[in-house]
């Protein structure tokens, strides 16, 4: 009866160890060398996409990176450009007349003959509008920035012609005394008017003219206020874009 149990059970383990063997040389069987391969090669390959899309990612955060700095740099360098311009037209503004001015200068006050000396012709004891330009180009000539006649800028386009006893500025009539103020070095410009030699030195001692000057720390030139004034024969020129 021993003998029987020990014969069945050795032949119960040949056959497990045979089933076994079965199914392993089985799994063996289906998947080959080349088949490993293969995944190895797979899993290899979704690393590398994996990769490549950190990749990707990152070099497109680099660029959205870039474009926003390019965009800040454009929008700064629009600002800057529009401030330029505003400067070049506050210059241009300033240049031709069209602000209120503050600044140090002289006043120049001009006015007939008021003597009795007899000598003189009525033409000789008044000031005409020659006296007016001459005195106007010597203040510019010493550097005046600004001038303006009994509130009237004088700009590049100002005309001071005579018009009986007045004198017509900027299309309007003013009456004497005239009264000058020129924005500049003070000293300079006083010189200009006060100086033996000077045309307003003349007017004074040779003509009798009354001629007063006086500096000043804070003088306001008024800005030009516009004369109708329309081109004849000047045309602009429309710059060619290339």
């Amino acid at each position: 009866m021993g003998i029987i149990k020990k014969s069945f059970n050795l032949i119960a383990f040949l056959l497990v160890f045979l089933v076994t063997a079965s199914v392993v040389n089985g799994a063996d069987a289906g998947i080959d060398e080349n088949t490993i391969y293969e995944i190895k090669n797979l899993s290899k390959y979704t690393r590398s996409i994996e990769e490549m899309k950190l990749l990707i990612q990152s070099m497109q955060n680099a660029v959205d990176k870039e474009k926003k700095s390019l965009a800040e740099y454009e929008s700064k360098k629009y600002i800057d450009e529009i401030a330029e311009i505003s400067s070049q037209i506050e210059q241009i503004k300033f240049y031709n007349g069209f602000t209120d001015v503050r600044g140090p200068g002289i006043m120049l006050r001009v006015s007939d003959n008021v003597s009795e000396d007899t000598d003189l012709g009525i033409m000789e004891r008044i000031v005409h509008d020659v006296d007016i330009v001459v005195l106007l180009n010597d203040l510019k000539a010493a550097g005046a920035e600004a001038i303006e006649i009994n509130g009237k800028r004088i700009t590049n386009l100002s005309e001071v012609v005579c018009a009986g006893p007045l004198i017509r500025v900027n299309n309007e009539v003013i009456p004497a005394p005239f009264v000058i103020v020129a924005i500049g070095d003070m000293d300079k410009l006083y010189e200009a008017v006060t100086e033996e030699g000077t045309y307003a030195y003349e007017l004074k001692n040779t003509y009798g003219m009354e001629v007063v000057a006086v500096k000043g720390y804070n003088l306001t030139v008024r800005r030009f206020r516009g004369i109708k004034y329309k081109n004849k024969y000047a045309q602009i020129i429309q710059e060619e874009v290339n």
